[in-house]
């Protein structure tokens, strides 16, 4: 039930190889750089990740400067003290953010995460779907999307948590403890799903979106303020991301040796990640029927309102969340509009 990418896509770039140096979108070469600091993370950010080693960035007309984070929390803090323009974040530290007065917006998709993250068992712990969960011992991140996705499943599946065990453990922890069987199962995310299945004799059984989970899901974020102010910078942003989505439909190579030195992985492993979750479909964030549209009050928005909910319960975040404006289409707009136009 894995999902597969795919595409119409409607601007044909000439270069096809992995080096990119032979392309320039128009006039790049003419106008004045631009600067932008980009927050990330070393998660399955193909996009980023491409745009950065090709440094279509550079080709977009912008200079940029790549802060690297280990979590999302320093990343609300970074966007608070305005040392970050753009942020590569989740969408837990999305919200996190919004409870916390950050007043930042949703401009694109990174990761639809839906199929990176899911159920991993014990090869020998008797669990073949997640309605073999009861009595088991479940390790999850408090507060993170399997948390959301844990309850989830167990309410699919007629569960109760009282059923089951579960054990507040970061993924690190969740390895360690697969390892040495004192877990059964893990809510977890990528690369920890591919750690667990090649280091603690482990396989998956369903992913998120195999159950119809989709809220794993990470974002380009940006301020209000800055986006005002320096709205030409945006949409030059996500005209690189373009360009380094055409590039991937065509080789992914230079994203997957990316990623698998961003999260210290095997190549091999990277390309199991990009089979099941390849790059998001950055030419369907306009289009209203697509699962992760940037349009107001599309599905992604209503799933964001659900799990902002979930952590108000949980008592992650303090104060309830309005995302009814949480996303904004009309960057991406514009540089499609641009795209299109270009020779």
């Amino acid at each position: 039930m894995r999902r597969r990418s795919v595409v119409s896509v409607v601007f044909s770039i000439g270069f096809v190889l992995s080096v990119g140096s032979a392309f320039t979108p128009p006039r790049a070469s003419a106008q004045t750089l631009l600067p932008i600091n980009i927050g990330y993370q070393a998660t399955a950010d193909w996009l980023l990740f491409t745009a950065r080693d090709l440094q279509l960035f550079e080709k977009a007309g912008l200079a940029p400067t790549y802060v690297k984070f280990v979590a999302g929390a320093p990343m609300i803090a970074a966007a608070q003290s305005q040392t970050i323009d753009v942020a590569a974040v989740g969408s837990v530290p999305f919200l996190i953010g919004l409870s916390q007065g950050v007043d930042w917006v949703i401009i694109g998709i990174h990761s639809e995460g839906a199929y990176a993250e899911g159920f991993v068992v014990r090869k020998d712990s008797g669990i073949d779907t997640p309605a073999d969960l009861k009595g088991k011992r479940i390790g999850y991140f408090r507060g993170s999307t399997t948390h959301y996705g844990v309850m989830m499943v167990l309410r699919q599946v007629g569960i109760r948590p009282d059923q089951v065990t579960l054990l507040h453990l970061s993924p690190a922890e969740q390895l360690a403890a697969m390892a040495a069987k004192e877990i059964d199962a893990a809510m977890a995310w990528e690369p920890w799903m591919q750690r667990m299945v090649h280091e603690a004799n482990a396989r998956i059984i369903a992913t998120e979106g195999d159950i119809g989970i989709y809220t794993n899901v990470a974002s380009y974020s940006a301020r209000r303020d800055w986006l005002r102010d320096r709205r030409e910078t945006a949409v030059r942003f996500l005209r690189a991301l373009l360009m380094a989505y055409d590039i991937l439909q065509k080789d992914p190579t230079v994203g997957v040796r990316a990623l698998a030195e961003e999260m210290g992985i095997q190549k091999a492993w990277a390309e199991t990640i990009y089979r099941d979750a390849p790059p998001p479909r950055i030419y369907e964030w306009v289009n209203p029927r697509y699962d992760y549209a940037l349009v107001r009050g599309s599905a992604f928005t209503r799933r964001l309102g659900d799990l902002a909910a979930f952590l108000l319960a949980e008592k992650v975040i303090p104060t309830p969340v309005d995302v009814s404006d949480a996303t904004d289409a009309s960057v991406i707009t514009a540089a499609l509009t641009a795209w299109e136009k270009s020779p």
